[in-house]
């Protein structure tokens, strides 16, 4: 896009590498661009990972420290749980790209990547009655300050040394549900990480989020 157009539109694309297939978000329509496999579509809703609810700043590195941040997904209503809170989606690259948007409406040009980065842990959330999957980011430079990639603090890689054993699973403090009913712990119960089960709200699928705000 010239600098002599009436207008300059920007547009961020989002392409996380899922165990089961490319997830391609966009922060506004259809937008095509090549991320070095071939053309492909990047829309504001994917089938599993539904939308972007939330994008949490980046966090530049300083020193011996690189940069991270979080997104927050609010999955798809028709997808299955486990499609996408799972412990194999750790380790998956993420990648963002801001561009211009180029005069036919959809192609993204002149784009920057500004972040590249790997799926760190994953948290399954709920606000207003609805999941959400926080997933939070490390950057692939991360690596550089490993002695063995993938020793990590993870139920990921707790389970490559001990196949199938799932203590780690207890261990992130993370939130539990409950359906409601009897079996639900008492108030003022000393187990940490219970929930009530939400609000009981029926889930929408809108509230894509505009990654950097423009």
């Amino acid at each position: 896009m010239a600098v002599t157009d009436t207008a300059i539109t920007l547009g961020a694309i989002l392409l996380l590498e899922a165990p089961d297939g490319d997830v391609l978000l966009s922060d506004g329509g259809i937008v095509k661009f090549d991320p070095g496999t071939g053309t492909a579509n990047f829309d504001v809703f994917d089938d599993v990972f539904g939308t972007v609810a939330d994008f949490e700043a980046f966090e530049t590195g300083v020193g011996d420290m690189v940069e991270g941040g979080s997104i927050t997904f609010q999955p798809a209503f028709a997808a299955d749980v486990a499609d996408w809170w799972r412990t194999d989606l750790e380790g998956s690259r993420l990648r963002i790209w801001m561009g211009e948007i180029a005069s036919d409406g959809v192609t993204l040009e002149d784009e920057e990547l500004v972040a590249d980065w790997l799926v760190d842990t994953a948290h399954r959330e709920q606000s207003a009655g609805q999941d959400l999957l926080r997933v939070e980011f490390m950057s692939r430079l991360e690596k550089l300050f490993e002695v063995s990639q993938g020793n990590v603090c993870s139920d990921r890689f707790h389970q490559s040394i001990w196949s199938g054993e799932r203590g780690f699973e207890n261990c992130h403090d993370g939130p539990q549900y409950f359906a409601w009913g009897t079996d639900n712990p008492p108030a003022g119960s000393t187990q940490r990480g219970g929930s009530g089960g939400g609000n009981g709200g029926a889930r929408g699928e809108g509230g894509v989020v505009n990654f950097f705000g423009f």
